[in-house]
């Protein structure tokens, strides 16, 4: 697998989305538990993924194989969650928030096929809890903008590692780090606590423990739904000597050579 992580957000300066009431975490845990991955995996990425139960993807230090989120895909629970926070079903058949008033999530995706069919799968996932959701097509760079100022509700983005550690995962949820990659502008006061101490420790069995408060803390609040890692397939032909695939860097061809042949 890639050394990434895709995830869906949701912005948690949002006025409809976002905030640390219960309410507000109600919704996100809900249009979490809807969302399918494997169908995403299938539809989206033709089987070429693996989905994720842990926010630190496999072969990076902190990676742990053997946890098992507490968000899965489980649309009776979302439909209770809703019904439990008074999210009702008004006569257009679209679920209400509390107070009555009606809403719409828009989502936001790259206007390309892969952004298109994301948003559908999306779509039809919470469509199927009552939620109207309003697709959002834009050149990358329009998003990437509009992200960074906490003006888009929710997209679906990846995280290649920048070095191999977990670190480089966990830091996308932490406070300080709004406007630079955090980009569902989550600010959640106990997992930035966290943060703060694991920056001060060595990889090892004590900041592993951090790290696993830090993945419950975000599956309660529930700022994003941790989605996927994509492979990564290489084809090299018999005459290059020396390829190995760097799980990150992507200037490695200085260390390739071509066999010569008459």
């Amino acid at each position: 697998t890639d050394p990434e992580i895709t995830y869906s957000y949701w912005n948690m300066r949002d006025p409809v989305v976002g905030g640390l009431s219960k309410e507000k975490i109600a919704l996100r845990r809900a249009m979490a538990m809807a969302y399918n991955v494997q169908e995403e995996i299938s539809i989206v990425w033709n089987n070429e993924a693996t989905a994720l139960e842990y926010p630190i993807p496999p072969g990076m230090i902190g990676h742990d194989p053997d946890y098992v989120s507490s968000i899965q895909y489980d649309p009776a629970a979302a439909n209770a969650l809703f019904d439990q926070f008074n999210y009702k079903k008004g006569p257009d058949g679209w679920r209400t928030l509390p107070d009555g008033k009606p809403f719409h999530i828009t989502y936001s995706a790259r206007a390309d096929s892969t952004g298109q069919l994301q948003a559908e799968v999306w779509k039809k996932a919470l469509n199927a809890i009552g939620i109207n959701m309003v697709g959002d097509l834009r050149p990358f760079p329009d998003l990437l903008r509009a992200e960074k100022l906490c003006q888009l509700q929710m997209r679906t983005l990846a995280w290649g590692a920048d070095y191999p550690d977990g670190d480089n995962f966990m830091q996308l949820f932490y406070g300080q780090n709004i406007g630079q990659n955090n980009h569902g502008c989550v600010q959640i006061p106990e997992y930035d606590t966290l943060y703060a101490q694991s920056q001060k420790l060595p990889p090892g069995p004590e900041r592993d423990a951090l790290y696993h408060k830090m993945a419950r803390i975000l599956e309660v609040y529930a700022p994003q739904r941790l989605g996927l890692s994509r492979y990564r397939n290489m084809l090299a032909q018999p005459r290059v000597i020396g390829y190995k695939k760097h799980p990150i860097l992507s200037t490695e061809w200085m260390y390739f050579d071509i066999e010569k042949r008459k």
